[in-house]
């Protein structure tokens, strides 16, 4: 069995043991996991060193576990209706248990934590502080068309970066790898999950709406990275009074579609990507060569070719 279709297995397992008012969210999410992108890159952070392999599978389901657990509420504060293809959590039990269930997972990621090793469970709790920090910047910067770049950076380093960071230095921890290849693990993953989540801005304005209804940021003043850089250009003042417009609804949608692309908003996010992508890589640079290295390169190239247009 492969090592992604291990960590599904074993996030089920772990869901089953919820709550039973609660569980049947968790397992519908992962029962239909995604690329499992953040367990790979903790795999092959594994390979730094020499892990053990059932260890590393436990990891895997941690990081998952606490993704599931941010989607959960990610999806109850944007109301959205569609996940991975099926309908939210929240759309089928309620916000409140959905919300719920979102906390029951974070309460197990602590326990299975511990299980494995307390020491870890600092490095955990710290990552899932700081996502639940970006989480908050999120829900307070709705509606701010004058939102700097460098606050959304740092709002995408908390709420993206820092998971992706957690997997690759609990992947490295477990590997037994030197205390600078951890540290420069991490530095890739954080870039990386900033870069993932960049494209995922852009992907709000030009995905097919299978996994995640088109234009929900947009609507709700999450105004991500192609919006803000638009604004930014765009000196006659009319896409941030189209933004702020009370009567915003999905028929305006496409003039603020088309502003955005005219103020090559899509264009310069990309390029912010793209950079933050090649910091990624540069973070690669001190690892040693070999089967992890190569790994972290084909997963970060495999993210930026399913995402980038």
């Amino acid at each position: 069995m492969k090592y992604s279709q291990r960590v599904t297995a074993r996030l089920i397992r772990l869901a089953h043991g919820l709550h039973p008012a609660l569980a049947p969210s968790v397992v519908a999410l992962a029962a239909s996991p995604g690329k499992s992108l953040r367990a790979s890159l903790l795999a092959a952070c594994g390979r730094l060193g020499l892990p053990d392999e059932q260890r590393l599978v436990r990891l895997g389901a941690i990081v998952e576990l606490i993704h599931l657990a941010s989607l959960l509420h990610d999806d109850v504060i944007d109301g959205a209706e569609v996940r991975r293809g099926a309908p939210a959590a929240h759309v089928v039990v309620g916000g409140e248990a959905a919300t719920l269930a979102g906390l029951a997972c974070f309460a197990l990621v602590g326990t299975e934590t511990a299980d494995l090793d307390e020491g870890l469970a600092r490095i955990v709790g710290d990552a899932v502080a700081g996502l639940s920090y970006g989480e908050l910047m999120d829900v307070e910067r709705a509606f701010d068309t004058e939102l700097p770049l460098s606050v959304y950076t740092e709002l995408a380093a908390r709420k993206t970066g820092d998971l992706f960071g957690l997997a690759c230095v609990l992947g490295a921890v477990e590997g037994g790898a030197a205390d600078e290849h951890v540290r420069a693990a991490a530095r890739f993953g954080k870039a990386l999950g900033v870069a993932f989540q960049i494209l995922d801005d852009c992907l709000d304005l030009e995905s097919d709406g299978v996994d995640k209804p088109l234009h929900t940021d947009l609507r709700l003043g999450l105004f991500g990275a192609p919006v803000l850089c638009a604004l930014r250009r765009d000196t006659s003042g009319e896409l941030a009074g189209l933004l702020l417009s009370p009567s915003l609804d999905e028929s305006a949608v496409p003039q603020v579609h088309r502003m955005i692309v005219e103020c090559r908003g899509l264009e310069e996010a990309r390029e912010l990507a793209g950079r933050w992508y090649e910091d990624a890589l540069a973070e690669l640079d001190p690892l040693p060569a070999g089967t992890a290295r190569d790994e972290l390169l084909a997963t970060a190239s495999g993210m930026w070719r399913g995402r980038a247009r």
